[in-house]
């Protein structure tokens, strides 16, 4: 693997990082300053490191066949730790043009904003992948983007292809069908199961 992408350095976004990192000398991380922090943290050397590729909204990364451009997103990032430290940071989203290949737009955690328009005119996403659902919270849920948000989101963004993410019951993909095809009929909900794979 040549670049781990990390929209922000909640654990359920970090995720698997650092074993990814692990597993080879050459893999990059591309991410905000707290998710390069993160892997300082645990022994990687900071943002100079030469695997360690800093971003920020308004940037763009060239590795290979990709071009990455780190946009805004509407939501907050932050890590508790054992010593009850914490660390804040700059979620994001990202919109990764594949030479040859489509241009793919990646929500992460965000809300819905109007900046989704101008970045639907500004790149020309194919595919989105976005939040239709949120978190438990202890009992109560917390829903970033919410499947009518979603669906208005798709459309501001003018994508042909959808893949719905971070959503907990079978109920939010099917409003979120529901609502997309009033809201953005020409586009399809691509809905893949954990470890499956496709091709865009």
């Amino acid at each position: 693997m040549d670049l781990v992408v990390v929209s922000h350095c909640a654990g359920d976004h970090f995720g698997q990082t650092l074993e990814i990192l692990a597993n080879s000398d050459t893999t990059k991380l591309l991410g905000d300053h707290s998710t390069l922090c993160l892997a300082e943290r645990a022994g990687y050397g900071g943002t100079w490191d030469p695997r360690m590729e800093l971003t920020t909204s308004g940037a763009t990364y060239v590795q290979g066949d990709f071009t990455i451009h780190a946009v805004d997103a509407r939501h907050i990032a932050f890590k508790h730790f054992p010593d009850g430290s914490y660390m804040t940071g700059e979620p994001l989203c990202y919109i990764i043009r594949v030479k040859d290949g489509p241009t793919c737009f990646f929500g992460g955690d965000t809300s819905l904003t109007y900046d989704m328009k101008l970045w639907g005119e500004l790149f020309r996403p194919d595919v989105a992948f976005l939040g239709i659902g949120g978190v438990d919270l202890q009992g109560r849920s917390l829903d970033e983007m919410d499947p009518p948000a979603a669906a208005i989101c798709a459309e501001m963004l003018g994508v042909k292809t959808v893949i719905p993410m971070h959503y907990r019951t079978q109920e939010y993909l099917e409003q979120f069908q529901q609502y997309l095809a009033v809201r953005c009929p020409e586009c399809r909900c691509l809905a893949v199961k954990a470890g499956e794979s496709v091709t865009l």
